[in-house]
């Protein structure tokens, strides 16, 4: 019953939302080419323009109104993609962490796990949110829980201690104490919230695009920055 009113409510908002959407505004911007086009193992759901509230609710948030091929994967389950869209706007766009963790937390996760896809979509905002080449080498570059004094002196205190806290909560799910201390130093309460959401929400993120082989990126290795 709970998981039934939670998604009538998501199927409201959506409509609350598309009605707000200036469908015109989505019509007129230019067509960006999407992602490389490859299949993925589900077909594409690509609504046109003002066919579809959730469809538009999720260009709302895309550069140019462009549907990824992401989007394109989940409009086969229109409720899944209404909530992923509404959580996922929210860790992007809505928490309080600087984003510069934010976006190592993110790449870091597609290094770790292996998905092209989540790294080619963020090594730019990472850069955008201030993240340099040699801290985007220490992200896919440093093995799994093997931060150096080098890296360390890369990426200064308060990102080491987000990779740390990143590694140990994909890899084995449990973080350690002294681990969760190391990134309280630099983190209240709500963003320490926030930055375990990231990190959790992203995991998903990435399991999803393998699972599915979005855009066909499976076989295609991780990015080196240079």
């Amino acid at each position: 019953m709970a998981l039934k009113i939670l998604f009538l409510l998501a199927s409201l908002v959506v409509t609350v939302l598309g009605a707000a959407i200036d469908t015109s505004t989505l019509d007129s911007r230019p067509i960006e080419k999407r992602d490389d086009d490859l299949p993925a193992r589900v077909p594409y759901v690509f609504p046109a323009p003002g066919t579809d509230p959730i469809a538009d609710a999720i260009r709302a948030r895309r550069d140019n109104g462009t549907l990824l091929a992401l989007d394109g994967v989940l409009l086969n389950a229109p409720l899944i993609a209404s909530t992923w869209n509404s959580l996922f706007g929210v860790i992007r766009e809505n928490t309080t962490i600087p984003g510069n963790m934010r976006e190592l937390a993110i790449l870091r996760i597609a290094t770790l796990n292996k998905a092209s896809y989540e790294w080619l979509q963020h090594e730019s905002v990472g850069r955008s949110e201030g993240l340099t080449t040699d801290q985007l080498r220490v992200i896919r570059l440093t093995p799994l829980l093997g931060s150096s004094a080098e890296t360390k002196n890369i990426l200064g205190p308060e990102l080491s201690a987000m990779m740390t806290f990143t590694d140990w909560s994909t890899s084995t799910a449990e973080v350690p104490d002294n681990v969760f201390a190391g990134l309280k130093k630099f983190l209240n309460n709500q963003q320490l919230v926030e930055a375990t959401a990231t990190v959790g929400g992203y995991n998903f993120v990435s399991r999803f695009l393998l699972a599915l082989d979005v855009d066909g990126k499976n076989n295609v290795s991780v990015p080196i920055p240079s």
